[in-house]
Parts: C-alpha cells; structure tokens; sequence
C-alpha cells in the first residue's frame, strides 16, 4: 500500500515539473554605445551594422545618423561610395561582409541609372557597388547569408520592383545577380534572408511568399496566405518560419509569424499595449520585436522576446533598449537604444 502511494506520488510530481514552463532565456544586448544606436543587424560573431546619432559639422543642435560596423565597442565608420550621399547598411554576414544599398540625390522627375545601388564592403576590401542587371534601374540588398556568399534583394525595374540574389563565384569579389522566380512585383521593401540562405520572404503580388531553394539554383515558391497584406516579412530563418507585420487598420501594426505546423498566427501585444512588430527570428524560434502604447498615451515602445508561446519584455537589456531588430543563436540581441528624452524645467518650476 505504501509502495503504491509512493509510485502515484512520484507520479503526481513529474507531471508538475512536467507542465512547469520552460526557463526563460537570459539574453545579451550588444551594442557599441549606450545611447544613440539603431542597429539593423547582427551576426553569430556579435558584429553589429546600423546608424548612430552624430553631430553634423561639430554642431551638437543638428544630428544625422552615421552609418558604423562595430565590433564590441570598436566602431568603423561605413564609406560613400564614390558619386554617392549616403549610406544604408541592412546585413552582415559571420565574416564581417556588410551588405545594404546607397543612394545619390536626382532632380524632381528624372529617372537616374542607379540612383540606389546594393553595396557590399568589408574591412580588406572597403566599399564596392553591385550594379544592376540591363534592363533595371536600381538595386536594393536588404540581407545576407551567415557564409556571406549569397545576398537577397531586390531591383527597380519599368514599374515592378523584382526580388533577386547576388551570388559569390569562388572565393574572389565576383558577384553574380540571378532574378528570384515568380517575384516579379514585390510589395515590400526587404527581402529576408535565412541565415543559410536558401530560404527567401517578402510580399509578391499582395501576399505573404517564401522561397524555399529545393536543389541549387531551384525555387520553391510558397504562398503563406491568401488574405492581402496579412504580413509584411521582415525574418525568416533556416527551417522557414517567417515573421513580420500587418496594418490593422486602426494605425496600428500587429506581429506576425508564420510557421508550417500552425500556419499564420499573431503574437499579442500585453495588455495596455496597442500596436507589435516582429522584426527577426533566430534558429530556436526566439522573436523580437517591439512592442508600443496607444498614440498620445505614456506606455512607450519596447523591444520584446517571444519564445516558447509567452511574450515578454527585453527588461535584462536595461530602460532604453526600445526596440529589438535583430537575434542571433548565441544569445544576443540588438536594435534601437536610446535615453528618455526629458523637458528642461521651466521658469517657476525648481530644478531638482
């Protein structure tokens, strides 16, 4: 009798530890400086591309962002490209090649040949353009491969925009554009990128789409939903799940994530908060994003992890990471860290 009520009450309690949630992950910000920093991605080495606040001519009254790559708290100022004004980096792949597009100014009305053009740069290397295939006006890369040997994006043609890749030939500098199939008018402005690189997102023709490459240089196509404008992809990672936004109509965007077991499902906001954007996915599943107050409200935006169905705030990042935009499979994060603005007190108002 006693053996039995042992037995059922070991029994009784592994199926408490059984229905216990799993632990949360304790993740890592990386991030070159504590203030001024809008990273837009991260690799598996903690390298960080992004733009940072910065006094324009000395004058602290008039910023602009820089674009930087850091590598701990070591950051390098990203070129122009010869003929270009400005900057915009988007990827970095494990071995520190920064992809993104540049861009040139052009009078009112007039079409200019690569007006933006996909780069690349490295630190052995520096800044180089990627062209665009005849027939294309500008080019736009928006992601990378971990092994920095496949590139995604997108180009401007007469009207469309069309997804394409840039592929590495050997071991040299010379890149390969190739046209993604059926992705003929994209209606997003990133082509996400799984890490290995054979899986592709964006929105084609209203709806969500992945590419899956099945053999070498062949795509599956795959529309993830059949409702317009369910999600805007902005993650994907190497077993297809694929996270993003949707407008609600209501000024509001609501996270989204797509996988093959459950199909497409929005990950909710907490109470009290109104509006989420899912910005990457890492291999495990882990989402970011941000997460924001109704408009005119004091909840202000900030960056979120979702993982193992429960959403929950960055808090071990610290107050002002406000927005999570990339993850990676070592346990670190990256976004937008900037301080609380606060008013200066007024006359009659004591300072403290």
């Amino acid at each position: 009798m006693r053996l039995t009520f042992f037995a059922a009450a070991l029994v009784a309690l592994g199926s408490a530890f059984a229905e216990e949630p799993p632990k949360a992950t304790t993740y890592q910000l990386v991030t070159p400086l504590n203030e001024g920093i809008s990273a837009t991605a991260l690799n598996d080495r903690g390298d960080v591309v992004g733009f940072h606040w910065e006094p324009e001519n000395g004058n602290p009254d008039i910023l602009y962002e820089a674009p930087f790559f850091a590598r701990g708290k070591e950051m390098t100022r990203l070129p122009l490209l010869e003929g270009y004004t400005a900057t915009f980096p988007a990827g970095v792949s494990d071995d520190g090649l920064v992809v993104g597009r540049v861009a040139k100014p052009a009078p009112p009305g007039v079409r200019v040949h690569l007006r933006n053009q996909a780069f690349i740069w490295d630190a052995e290397r520096g800044i180089r353009g990627l062209g665009a295939p005849e027939g294309y006006l500008s080019s736009f890369a928006t992601g990378v491969s971990r092994d920095g040997r496949r590139i995604s994006g997108f180009l401007l043609g007469q009207p469309h925009l069309q997804g394409c890749l840039w592929e590495r030939s050997g071991e040299g500098d010379d890149w390969r554009a190739v046209i993604l199939p059926e992705a003929d008018n994209l209606g997003s402005n990133v082509v996400a990128i799984s890490p290995d690189g054979k899986r592709l997102a964006a929105v084609q023709n209203s709806f969500p789409t992945l590419w899956t490459e099945t053999e070498p240089g062949v795509w599956k196509r795959e529309t993830l939903s059949t409702d317009p404008g369910s999600l805007i992809p902005r993650g994907v990672n190497d077993a297809g799940v694929v996270v993003g936004h949707r407008e609600n109509g209501q000024g509001y965007t609501n996270a989204m994530m797509w996988t093959r077991e459950g199909g497409l499902k929005p990950i909710r906001a907490p109470e009290g908060f109104a509006g989420a954007r899912a910005e990457g996915v890492n291999s495990a599943g882990a989402v970011v994003g941000v997460i924001d107050g109704p408009h005119g409200s004091e909840i202000g935006p900030k960056a979120f992890v979702y993982e193992n169905g429960r959403l929950r705030t960055l808090d071990e990042c610290g107050p002002d990471f406000v927005w999570a935009t990339a993850i990676n499979d070592k346990g670190q994060v990256a976004g937008v860290v900037e301080k609380e603005e606060t008013e200066a007190p007024g006359k009659d108002e004591p300072k403290p």
